[in-house]
């Protein structure tokens, strides 16, 4: 609540600041001080070659592993001290740190790649799938000598090295990332979900758990390759056909990085927003390419509606009108000018 001078109308006492006071801690020097996004990570696999029996999982398919991650928990540490009493001064003496297992999920892919992930993990660590398939190796022996066991069972596989050499998690913002590299990581449960009739909305995944050693934190820039099999293969590297064009004739990629249109100077920053925004929704628009009649109307709607936009200051952009729109087909749109006039 104001102080007594805001309710008694005494100015000199009372100092209001506008939006842009608050605003200023998360939108100042490119956002570096915004909240990361959760849906912007990547997630990396370097499996050890010997220890599989499908070698393309390690090879052909491994970046199409790492873009299969559903979802996945960041490092979480627990620390256990001693209390002590110190000539009656409560002490806390620190006596190991604990990595907490981590949950993670898999979309389940008609290809079956995380199914053939777990179970290249399941054949190297455990012998009982290798068992399974030898007639009579799960009969019933407790009363028979011990040369009728001929195959082995549970961990006796003569597994010594790890599966996973490292699981790094790399979280995405502002063109770079910071890694999570987890060493020597284990499963400690798998979880291959029910399947259900009566469930049509949900599409189905797997779940697991992860066990680890200690973690490497890392930092960088994003590009190809870097974080570890990002951007290099089924990766969407043509750029959108929709740009704007100054009536110079130049073509631009995003308004919002133009220092000036037309000589006048720098746009505000809210008219940048407001042209991007007017794009964005011409590019839905034409990327929704399969629509029924009511959602086709909708959306036909809302490019007509943002053909003229009228801005603070007598600055206008001009969108062109879109052509007759087929009800089974989108015709794409092209925004071939953004006019502002300065009055």
């Amino acid at each position: 609540m104001a102080n007594n001078g805001y309710r008694s109308n005494n100015s000199s006492q009372v100092n209001l600041r506008d939006w842009q006071h608050a605003a200023r801690m998360f939108t100042d020097s490119n956002q570096i001080y915004g909240p990361k996004q959760n849906f912007l990570f990547h997630v990396s696999f370097h499996i050890n070659k010997k220890a599989l029996r499908n070698i393309a999982i390690g090879t052909t398919y491994s970046t199409q592993i790492n873009m299969l991650v559903k979802s996945i928990g960041l490092p979480k540490y627990t620390i256990t001290i001693d209390k002590v009493n110190q000539y009656n001064r409560k002490k806390n003496i620190q006596q190991k740190i604990n990595y907490e297992d981590i949950s993670i999920k898999f979309h389940d892919d008609n290809l079956g790649l995380i199914n053939q992930l777990w179970q290249n993990y399941y054949n190297y660590y455990y012998a009982d799938p290798s068992s399974a398939g030898v007639q009579g190796a799960f009969n019933r022996t407790a009363n028979k000598k011990f040369d009728s066991i001929r195959t082995g069972y549970g961990f006796d596989n003569g597994s010594t090295d790890p599966f996973f050499d490292y699981i790094t998690i790399y979280q995405l913002a502002q063109g770079s990332y910071l890694s999570y590299k987890l060493i020597n990581p284990i499963f400690t449960g798998w979880n291959h979900k029910e399947v259900d009739y009566s469930n049509t909305s949900q599409p189905h995944d797997n779940e697991a758990t992860l066990a680890f050693e200690a973690v490497e934190y890392g930092a960088g820039k994003i590009g190809p390759g870097d974080p570890e099999g990002f951007a290099l293969q089924n990766y969407d590297l043509e750029p959108s056909p929709l740009s704007a064009i100054d009536p110079t004739g130049s073509k631009l990629s995003d308004i919002s990085s133009t220092p000036s249109l037309d000589g006048i100077g720098v746009v505000p920053s809210i008219k940048q927003e407001i042209y991007n925004n007017r794009i964005k929704t011409v590019n839905n628009y034409q990327n929704n390419k399969q629509r029924n009649s009511t959602g086709g109307n909708v959306i036909l709607n809302i490019v007509n509606n943002v053909t003229n936009v009228t801005i603070n200051n007598n600055v206008t952009t001009a969108f062109p009108k879109p052509a007759t729109v087929a009800k089974s087909v989108a015709t794409p749109a092209v925004i071939s000018t953004v006019q502002i006039n300065q009055g």
